[in-house]
């Protein structure tokens, strides 16, 4: 059962006299309307994060139908997984509540689903620090995203989940075998396949899915690079080791990184691309704009292009580790 806590405030059994004084405060600006009989003081409400905005307001919508359960891409919003959306996007996004009876509509803010029974056995309580809630477990989480918003979203997710190991992709594998009868079961098997453990920030799942839009080959994510004279030269993002190729996703957060041993990032990063140059390796380095851009696209498929077939593999004894970036089926 979902129910109020922390500084939310519930007209549910309170007297009528109280919901009076409470109404007149909140059309006098003192406090600030969440849901439909929930509310919490305005000033709280202005001084709380964003993040924690988008919890009370999920919360308060949960509890006015309190034995739902928070689905999809609001459970995500509980979780912390990626987001793609702005802040004011995910404020004003309709909360999806589960439910095992019922059909699905929508009512104003709340989109209700009707779910199998099952699921609703495949969710945790939460203390939102607004309340307690029922929500899907994360692996629940991702997948539902996969068949209600995008497939973009649940890989991010399920990347963040493999990366953070709070499930193998075993586990994910045998969730989608149980669903065989979901709706849009596609889908959900696609972000299944495209999901790893390599992936080690949004940006570099949206370069994987760029990649694999493309058509382009399964690269290896996070490998160990040794130079031909046995000197570790780095951990790479992506890795083509028969065509010899390096591709990296340069966020700007880690330039903006304190100098270690008098030597900025950007002059390290500067002195590693002449190593993996100067040992007969090739590089594409991608920023944020060159994703938005195009650019990051037509540089490498010009590249897999012009070094496939080349024959400059990379010798297998001077990389180690990786994952694939996804599985083909």
């Amino acid at each position: 059962m979902n129910q109020v806590g922390g500084p939310l405030i519930c007209t549910t059994g309170a007297s009528v006299s109280a919901q009076r004084r409470l109404y007149r405060g909140w059309a006098a600006g003192d406090y600030h309307k969440l849901a439909p009989g929930h509310f919490i003081d305005a000033r709280t409400h202005r001084e709380l994060s964003a993040t924690a905005q988008v919890w009370a307001r999920i919360t308060a919508y949960a509890c006015t139908a309190p034995k739902t359960y928070v689905i999809g891409s609001s459970a995500s919003l509980l979780w912390g997984f990626p987001e793609q959306r702005s802040h004011g996007q995910c404020l004003g996004a309709p909360v999806e509540l589960g439910r095992s009876a019922g059909r699905t509509v929508h009512k104003g803010s709340v989109h209700y689903r009707a779910l199998r029974r099952e699921h609703s056995s495949r969710t945790r309580l939460m203390d939102t620090g607004f309340g307690i809630v029922q929500v899907t477990d994360r692996l629940t989480t991702c997948l539902d995203l996969a068949r209600w918003n995008s497939l973009d979203d649940a890989v991010h997710a399920l990347d963040h989940c493999l990366q953070k190991k709070w499930f193998t992709l075993g586990k994910v594998d045998s969730r989608v075998q149980e669903m065989g009868g979901a709706k849009r079961i596609d889908d959900i098997r696609q972000a299944a396949l495209l999901a790893s453990a390599g992936s080690e920030s949004p940006r570099e799942t949206k370069l994987k899915l760029l990649m694999w839009r493309l058509g382009l080959p399964v690269p290896l994510q996070q490998v160990n690079i040794t130079s031909r004279r046995g000197t570790w030269l780095g951990r790479v993002d992506f890795f083509y080791p028969g065509l010899g190729l390096i591709i990296e996703y340069d966020g700007q957060g880690k330039y903006d990184l304190p100098a270690t041993d008098g030597r900025s990032v950007k002059e390290k990063e500067y002195d590693q691309t002449v190593e993996y140059l100067a040992n007969g390796l090739s590089i594409v380095r991608v920023r944020k704009e060159h994703l938005s851009n195009g650019l990051a696209a037509e540089i490498i498929v010009e590249q897999v292009r012009t070094l496939s077939g080349k024959g400059l593999s990379y010798p297998d004894h001077l990389w180690s580790g990786g994952v694939p970036a996804w599985r083909t089926g």
